[in-house]
């Protein structure tokens, strides 16, 4: 639990301290890659639920799946899928100068691995995923980077078929 404590704490300490989101999260016509690594460290300023939010599911996903994986896997999945999700923004959104800010693409990597390692919970990843596809289609998005989430998803889907393959990933009873 304590890469996830630490993450949660950067988040709330880039908030804390005002970063500039502009400055900090990924514009997709200008992407960079360390855009891609800062955007999941701030959040819109002007709410605390985009912040509380995250922070929350980050809390009750990385419990589970730090537990699980160890310290270091954890974070360079955390990483990976918060990446994975920029990209697929980026190739959802090529020119758009809307910036991208938030955790959300990491926690849903995380998702796929909770659904796996506990089963009773693969309902609800189910119908979180069903609805990121939904109001990706539908254009409905409220603000919200449904190909981020979907991103860092597919993310975390590839690492639990690698490490089920690989004998490294096991369901809870």
């Amino acid at each position: 639990m304590l890469v996830t404590v630490l993450l949660i704490l950067a988040n709330c300490a880039a908030q804390m301290a005002g970063m500039p989101y502009g400055n900090y999260g990924l514009v997709p016509a200008h992407p960079s890659f360390t855009a891609m690594v800062t955007s999941m460290f701030v959040h819109d300023p002007s709410t605390f639920g985009h912040l509380a939010g995250n922070m929350a599911f980050l809390l009750l996903s990385g419990v589970v799946v730090e537990r699980e994986l160890g310290h270091l896997r954890f974070l360079a999945l955390y990483l990976a899928a918060g990446i994975g999700g920029a990209i697929m923004h980026i190739l959802v959104n090529p020119a758009s100068t809307d910036v991208l800010v938030g955790a959300s693409g990491a926690i849903s990597g995380l998702f796929a691995v909770v659904a796996v390692l506990r089963p009773r919970l693969f309902g609800f990843v189910a119908i979180f995923v069903a609805l990121n596809v939904w109001r990706a289609f539908t254009g409905t998005d409220g603000g919200v980077s449904f190909g981020a989430h979907l991103g860092g998803f597919a993310v975390g889907a590839m690492f639990v078929v690698v490490t089920r393959v690989s004998g490294r990933l096991e369901a809870a009873a």
